[in-house]
């Protein structure tokens, strides 16, 4: 579940494509609590600035940081569709290299009208260099911009709830997931007024760097907001 498109074998070899027309979302119902409630509001806004992605703030959960990424225009090899699709991000500040981090989750999107969670259910095996999991679609985007059940004065609420944590390292590490009140965040969109900045990191010792852990520049402050600029391999 969550894929933009399903495909099945079919006679002759050929690949049977199931029409966009037949997307589906789980109704989570009342068991989905979760972690982070994120509102993104002037939606339309955000697809004006062309923007590919948004990304929420951190949130906690069981020893890690997360996020969750918004890609409102993503479309499927294949597909000519675009469908507003989700991802879990894990912070790599958070990782220890050499662990790999098993995770259950739910990525969803609020249904105003059933007044419940709708969407996927996923798993991905998260590690230091792979710290994204796979964009899962949730609804086609023409369907969220006419529907009045996820759209609502031109915002929309989505969420993300972890399950299950697993951590495969040598000391066998378990997480056991501790439910807490849900992180709820906001986002507002400026479609105008924009800040450039630029800023020059020197890095005198950079073949000397240990690269399997986080290395990130001096802070600097653009626009009056503070912003670091991370070096991975």
């Amino acid at each position: 579940m969550g894929n933009c498109k399903s495909s099945s074998r079919a006679r002759l070899g050929k690949a049977h494509v199931v029409p966009d027309s037949e997307w589906r979302m789980q109704d989570f119902g009342k068991t989905h609590v979760p972690d982070l409630e994120w509102r993104i509001n002037d939606f339309s806004s955000l697809l004006e600035t062309g923007a590919k992605s948004a990304k929420s703030d951190a949130f906690h959960c069981s020893g890690y940081n997360w996020y969750l990424q918004v890609s409102p225009m993503h479309k499927e090899i294949g597909s000519e569709t675009p469908y507003v699709a989700l991802c879990l991000k894990i912070s790599q500040a958070s990782m220890v290299p050499g662990h790999t981090v098993h995770v259950v989750f739910e990525l969803s999107i609020y249904n105003h009208t059933k007044g419940m969670y709708c969407g996927c259910k996923d798993t991905y095996n998260f590690h230091f260099k792979n710290t994204y999991s796979k964009e899962q679609c949730l609804i086609p985007l023409q369907e969220l911009l006419k529907s009045s059940a996820f759209l609502v004065d031109d915002s929309c609420v989505f969420g993300v709830e972890i399950l299950k944590i697993d951590v495969s390292s040598p000391e066998k590490k378990a997480v056991v997931v501790q439910k807490k009140d849900t992180t709820v965040q906001n986002l507002f969109v400026q479609k105008k007024g924009f800040v450039k900045g630029t800023y020059t990191w020197n890095m005198n010792n950079f073949l000397e760097l240990d690269l399997d852990h986080f290395v990130r520049s001096p802070t600097f402050e653009v626009g009056g907001h503070k912003w670091y600029a991370p070096v991975t391999s």
